[in-house]
């Protein structure tokens, strides 16, 4: 095995399984390969096989069928030869939508680039329909920093004109670093800025002309594939009629291989420049076939991919695995998907005339062979294909069964929002209420991507219909019930999105009254919204109670997706509190779950946010400005304002401890629009508040004040009046106040201001608030000369953040806090023989003098592992039934056999005995289980 081949393993296995769980098709992400009989192309694409070559673009323009794929082919297997990482990506017309686009792309790049780009690729594919110029700004910053050689290859560029994705590969070209390659093919001029590159002897340009067969090349074409050997007349004739195009050669080829007179007849007939000769020639061979060929040929044109069962289920066809390699060996346009000759796809032109050609001849047999497929695909058990054929078909009925039977799963359990809205768009608006189930998926899918307006018009509708007897659909009591019970969850987690907070809270318990027991998914979601909303108002300890408890009914439903969410929303409550190290094993604990339960990788991007605040938390700089970086779209698309201000704020402090506060003011006001745009108020008020403390803090009053006149950031503020919990809003609004007063040398005010923000009913007495209030107090003491005092209040703070390295609160303050500092250091000189608490104190009283003097502080350790969320949880019923099938030694297919599940649901629930009991294997989980009696 070659070293390309040790080290690209892991990253395809990475791409194969996201490819599997995004149910992309796998052909569009390999590349074409090369076949031996071919003729070789290198001479055109030389100065391409070396990065020290001056080329570092190559592009291939020619009509179809010029062989731009053959010559992609050649040059991607003599990079791989050099140990050049590689990635590829077929396009068609579906991908000129950005969202398309960005799906498959990043998916191609971690075919070369592992997990680098999947939290951009979660982001998207949980967002469709938003706006996607942050998605390409930031995977042109990670594509501009490659250090590592890649070439990407794009074949069919021809397909893609929309602004976005043409402005995105113009800039990657004006920052093209010399690690990266770009090969293009198109049938069409490339509408891309190269002139420039053009200029640099940085592009080869293959183009019709390079491509077409000459003499020589026709010739060993004609002898390897089809064993014609012609007269130096009729080669004449042929690349005269031709003009050397490859596939017109094919095709004249298959032609004479059926003809019954002299090759010259033939030949003869068909020279020229007739623009209709592709057309002929293919219609000639489609003649030349015996009936049983043409008709296999016209009804597997409506398949995506072709194995023989799908074919025999389509064409009627029962030797339909013999039929594929005679349609290989003959050339008939058929490419091989795997070696083992299981799956095929049919040439794209080939497809496309042969489609056309039965919709025009027989449109009830197409629609029937689409529809003959999605039955097939929906008893193998691929759905999404199925729903995809049955659309195909226009069978809008068993389309709309098999949305309302399945959407649930999709959309609740796994948050594939992408594929239920793809299903939405293709499905007629007539049919969008025909079934309950489809509204109440494609409201929460809407929900889920910024839409939430639209989500609640439609679950107005839906539950006005219901109320509605005459118009309701068809149920029984226990039906209308279950539905209408749905539809108030549905809009409850709209209200939560939307920042509607003391709705959601009205709505969430009750709800949780309602709700039986046997209802978990539903009840995993409202605990989830009730979660959040504990958490907006800093209730922490309560969030972490109604997490853990939505937590557990997710894992009952077998809801990986509400799981994930419960995690994120625990995580984010234990930072707030100052436990980094817990918040830690939840982000841990989701990326855990992610591949054993075959996740949407939208998880992994929450498992990011989380990380990232964690970072910035404990001031590792370096660790949060890669996390931001790889996870910066994720802010443009995600909904609830609670993780949109985490991130937005850790931006902005990083560009502010890298020197740029002009660059942390604008993230801060990016956000501000973000609000203002989805009429977020509170969320604009926090970002505005955020602004002004980062002018106070770096000494600015006069800007601080500005932002406070903009935002009119008052007691009386709008976002008060409609925000009903106010306090936090409040609370921050007079920390803000005391720093202005500090920054106005009124510190006996400011004093009083944080005394009574410190012992106002219901204060927080731990946490990043509480430690930027008591850091700012120390400052305002030490103003008041009251240096005693100021020395005491800073030495709580460092005592309450020390064991977790929590510098982030005390580090904002700013350069205010050194005299401070300085006093405590005086009083306690430093030393790392210390034990214990004390140490750690120094350790962050030390870092903190360090940095905020401008000096090069000591790198920030990684904290100590956090000990398991979960040590000996208690086993749910289901997880004890498996545990004794465990001991019986059945493996996970007879387990699945035995629980009458699927084995992803058998993993689902290995996982979490493994997890609860902290065993890593089946032998372990059965001798711990023994050990507490559990079986």
């Amino acid at each position: 095995m070659s070293k390309s081949n040790k080290t690209a393993s892991p990253n395809r296995m990475a791409a194969e399984s996201l490819r599997r769980t995004e149910r992309l098709i796998a052909t569009k992400l390999k590349a074409i390969a090369c076949d031996p009989r071919s003729v070789s192309r290198r001479q055109l694409f030389a100065q391409q096989l070396s990065l020290g070559g001056s080329a570092r673009v190559l592009t291939v323009v020619a009509p179809a069928g010029s062989g731009k794929s053959t010559v992609l082919a050649q040059l991607h297997q003599a990079l791989r030869e050099q140990n050049v990482a590689t990635c590829w990506l077929s396009l068609d017309a579906a991908d000129d939508d950005p969202a398309t686009f960005a799906l498959y792309f990043l998916s191609a790049l971690i075919s070369a680039r592992g997990d680098a780009m999947a939290p951009q690729l979660a982001m998207l594919r949980a967002n469709p329909i938003q706006k996607l110029r942050p998605v390409f700004a930031s995977l042109l910053a990670e594509l501009s920093a490659l250090s590592e050689p890649l070439a990407v290859f794009l074949d069919d560029f021809q397909h893609l004109h929309n602004p976005v994705l043409l402005g995105f590969f113009n800039d990657l070209l004006a920052h093209l670093p010399d690690s990266l390659q770009l090969v293009f093919a198109s049938r069409s001029q490339l509408p891309l800025d190269l002139a420039r590159l053009r200029a640099a002897g940085a592009l080869c340009e293959i183009r019709q002309a390079e491509l077409n067969f000459d003499r020589e090349q026709a010739a060993a074409f004609l002898q390897r594939y089809h064993g014609i050997r012609l007269s130096s007349a009729n080669l004449d004739g042929l690349l005269a009629g031709t003009e050397g195009w490859p596939t017109a050669i094919q095709l004249v080829a298959l032609a004479l291989l059926r003809h019954p007179g002299p090759p010259g007849e033939l030949i003869g007939s068909f020279c020229g420049r007739d623009k209709d000769l592709t057309e002929y020639l293919v219609q000639s061979v489609l003649r030349a076939q015996p009936a049983e060929i043409t008709g296999f040929l016209l009804h597997t044109s409506v398949l995506r991919r072709l194995s023989p069962g799908l074919c025999e289920a389509v064409a009627g066809h029962r030797r339909s695995a013999a039929m594929l390699e005679e349609l290989e060996r003959a050339n008939l346009f058929l490419i091989p998907l795997d070696r083992e000759s299981q799956w095929y796809r049919y040439h794209h032109l080939f497809a496309e005339f042969l489609q056309a050609r039965f919709r025009r001849q027989d449109p009830e047999g197409y629609r029937s062979a689409c529809h003959r497929a999605a039955q097939y695909c929906e008893q193998q058990g691929e759905v999404t294909e199925a729903i995809q054929y049955f659309l195909d078909a226009e069978s809008y009925e068993q389309a709309v069964t098999l949305i309302a039977r399945h959407g649930r799963l999709v959309s609740h359990h796994q948050g594939d929002h992408y594929s239920i809205l793809e299903w939405m768009r293709r499905l007629p608006a007539a049919y969008h209420e025909a079934r309950p189930e489809i509204v109440l998926c494609h409201a929460w899918s809407r929900t889920f991507c910024r839409d939430s307006g639209s989500a609640l018009r439609m679950l107005d509708a839906l539950r006005q219909r219901l109320a509605d007897r005459e118009r309701c659909w068809p149920m029984d009591e226990a039906e209308h019930t279950r539905i209408d019970r749905w539809a108030r969850v549905v809009q409850l987690v709209a209200a939560a999105a939307s920042d509607q907070i003391e709705q959601a809270a009205t709505h969430a318990p009750q709800l949780l009254r309602e709700l039986g027991e046997d209802e978990l998914m539903l009840l995993a979601t409202t605990s989830n919204v009730l979660s959040y909303v504990t958490l907006v108002r800093r209730e922490f300890e309560r969030c972490k109670q109604v997490a853990e408890q939505s937590y557990r009914q997710a894992l009952r439903a077998e809801a990986p997706y509400a799981a994930n969410w419960a995690d994120f929303i625990n995580g984010m409550a234990h930072i707030e509190n100052g436990q980094l190290r817990t918040a830690g094993s939840f982000s841990a604990r989701i990326l855990t779950h992610a591949p054993q339960m075959e996740l949407k990788p939208y998880s992994r991007g929450l498992a990011v946010a989380l990380d990232t605040d964690i970072a910035l938390q404990r001031c590792d700089f370096e660790g949060a400005q890669k996390l931001i970086d790889s996870m910066g779209a994720f802010r443009e698309v995600f909904g609830p304002a609670e993780p949109l201000w985490m991130t937005i704020r850790a931006e902005a402090w990083l560009k502010l401890w890298d020197g740029d506060r002009a660059g942390a003011r604008q993230a801060l006001q990016n956000g501000q629009d973000v609000a203002l745009r989805t009429q977020q108020p509170r969320l604009y008020t926090s970002l505005a508040i955020e602004e002004a403390q980062l002018c106070a803090v770096v000494g600015d009053a006069a800007c601080a004040l500005e932002v406070v006149r903009r935002a009119q950031l008052s007691q009386d503020n709008a976002a008060l009046r409609e925000y009903g919990n106010a306090r936090v809003l409040r609370n921050q609004l007079q920390l803000l106040e005391a720093r202005l007063r500090i920054a106005e040398n009124e510190h006996a005010s400011a004093v009083r201001l944080l005394t009574s923000l410190l012992q106002s009913r219901g204060a927080e007495t731990r946490g990043g608030f509480w430690l930027s209030v008591t850091a700012a107090r120390a400052v305002a003491l030490w103003g008041a000369r009251q240096q005693r005092d100021a020395a005491r209040e800073l030495d709580r703070a460092l005592d309450a953040a020390a064991d977790e390295f929590h510098a982030f609160p005390l580090a904002a303050t700013g350069q205010m806090l050194l005299p401070v500092l300085d006093a405590i250091g005086q009083r306690r000189p430093g030393s790392h023989e210390a034990a214990g608490d004390l140490q750690a104190k120094l350790k962050l009283q030390l870092w903190l003098t360090a940095f905020l003097r401008g000096e090069q502080a000591a790198p920030v350790e990684e904290a100590a592992p956090a000990e398991s969320v979960s040590r000996l949880e208690t086993l749910t019923a289901r997880e004890v039934q498996l545990l004794r099938l465990v001991q019986s030694g059945l493996n996970n297919r007879s387990l699945a056999d035995a629980l009458l599940v699927s084995e992803t649901t058998v993993k689902w629930h290995l996982h979490n005995v493994y997890t609860k009991l902290a065993v890593r294997s089946r032998g372990a989980a059965v001798a711990k289980a023994r050990e507490y009696g559990l079986i």
